[in-house]
This record gives C-alpha cells, sequence and structure tokens, in this order.
C-alpha cells in the first residue's frame, strides 16, 4: 500500500518538475515587400503537447486617421484556423492602450522593475533581420542604408541589455541600387522562457498588486473591460458572419 502511494506521489513529483523545467518557445516572423505584408506568432508549451498559431495573413494601411486594417486567424494545436476578423489599429486604439499602460503603473508598485526583472528570465534563441532598400539615387540609399544599420544596432544593443542572446543576431542591410524605389524586410527571430520562471513572475506581481491599495480593483475592472470589448467584437463578427447567409435565403 505504501509502495502504491509512495510511487503516485514520486509521480506526480516528477510530473511536476516536468513542466516547471519546460519552457514556452515563441517564434515570430514578418515579411514586407511593397504592398505585400505578412505575419505568424507561434506559441508552443508544454514540449509541443500545446501550440497556438496565429497568422496576420493581411496589413493593409489605409491611412492616417484609419491607421493598419489587420486580418488574423487563429489555430490551435494543428486545428483549422479559426478567423478572428479584423482589428483596426489607429491612433484611437494607441491612445487606449496607453490609458491601460497608465491604470496598470498606478495600480502596481514599480511595474517597470518587474518587467525588467521578468525579461532577464527570457532567452532569444535565434535573430535575423534582413532589409533591402532602394530610392532610386545612389547617394541617398547609401545614406538610408547607413541609418538602417544604426536604427538596428541601437535596437538589438537594448534587447541585448534586457534580454539574453543564445545566439549572435544576424542583421543584413542591402542597398538596391536601381531606379525605382524597393523596400522589403524580413523579421525572424525565437525566444523560450521556462514556466517555472512565468510562474515565479505571476506570483511577483500579484505581490506588487496587493501593496497598493486598491490595486486588484483596478487590474479587475481592466480586465473585466477588455473582455467586454472582446465580448462585443465577437458578437459583431457573429452578426456579420450571419449576413451573407441571411441574403441568400
Amino acid at each position: 500500500m505504501w509502495i502504491w502511494l509512495g510511487g503516485i506521489g514520486l509521480f506526480i513529483a516528477l510530473l511536476i518538475a516536468a513542466v516547471l523545467i519546460s519552457n514556452v518557445h515563441v517564434h515570430v516572423v514578418f515579411r514586407k515587400h511593397k504592398s505585400d505584408d505578412y505575419a505568424n506568432i507561434n506559441i508552443r508549451l508544454l514540449y509541443g503537447i500545446i501550440r497556438m498559431n496565429y497568422e496576420i495573413p493581411s496589413i493593409v494601411f489605409r491611412n492616417m486617421k484609419e491607421g493598419f486594417l489587420l486580418k488574423t486567424e487563429q489555430s490551435m494545436n494543428h486545428s483549422r484556423g479559426e478567423v478572428l476578423g479584423s482589428q483596426q489599429v489607429n491612433k484611437r486604439k494607441v491612445k487606449n492602450w496607453a490609458k491601460d499602460v497608465k491604470i496598470m503603473l498606478r495600480a502596481t508598485e514599480a511595474l517597470k522593475l518587474w518587467v525588467k526583472q521578468t525579461l532577464q528570465h527570457v532567452y532569444i534563441t535565434k535573430l535575423f533581420w534582413s532589409t533591402a532598400v532602394g530610392v532610386g539615387d545612389a547617394a541617398y540609399t547609401a545614406m538610408l542604408s547607413g541609418w538602417l544599420w544604426s536604427v538596428k544596432s541601437i535596437i538589438v544593443g537594448f534587447l541585448t541589455y534586457q534580454m539574453r542572446f543564445r545566439t549572435a543576431p544576424d542583421l543584413e542591410v542591402l542597398p538596391i541600387w536601381s531606379d525605382e524605389l524597393e523596400f522589403r524586410t524580413e523579421l525572424d527571430f525565437k525566444l523560450r522562457m521556462r514556466i517555472a520562471s512565468l510562474l515565479s513572475a505571476g506570483l511577483r506581481l500579484m505581490t506588487r498588486v496587493l501593496q497598493v491599495e486598491g490595486g486588484w480593483r483596478m487590474w479587475i475592472k481592466l480586465i473585466q473591460e477588455q473582455r467586454r470589448k472582446s465580448k462585443e467584437k465577437k458578437k459583431r463578427k457573429h452578426i456579420v458572419d450571419k449576413e451573407p447567409h441571411s441574403s441568400e435565403t
């Protein structure tokens, strides 16, 4: 009897340990060539048992007022992709995000320090960033290429300070010496973080929220507001999906 209980306890302990030392893997790909845009975010955890894939096959810039229109699809564990619909990213949306961040800062003790401590447990295992550019003039193309090198170096330097690189970043800037305007870029990076570090970060975040008077109430209100917006978006998508069927009948 005790042997069986001991065996079961040992199995559960090993299972918990295996979960805690496993990693959350994130793979992000972004490509742009003229008007063609593509983005993909793949998340894998528990040794690949759980897989989530978010694909953005279309990124359309409308104008300065309307901003960008993103069409997204989601799939999980190799299932058929579910179309999440379109999301508009404009000046109003960015202001709402900034407002939410300000609420988080007020509701959390030293949130910036928490973010910095959490990022130190994130490992970048791949970073490939290639950009080809040409503006039709050799002098301006050379100047723009040098400026792109500077921008990429600053960004990678910042990431190096915040996170840990397992491999050296692979950066490219390719000048195109042609008479036509040309721009294409490809970004491919992978990162990972242990589930134990992720759970620890969650517990530290809860502790910091509880240190602020009324902090947890502000967080709950913010989460409820996001859930309400998500439900309204799904409801509008459902109505739009039903309209073609109703017109056919």
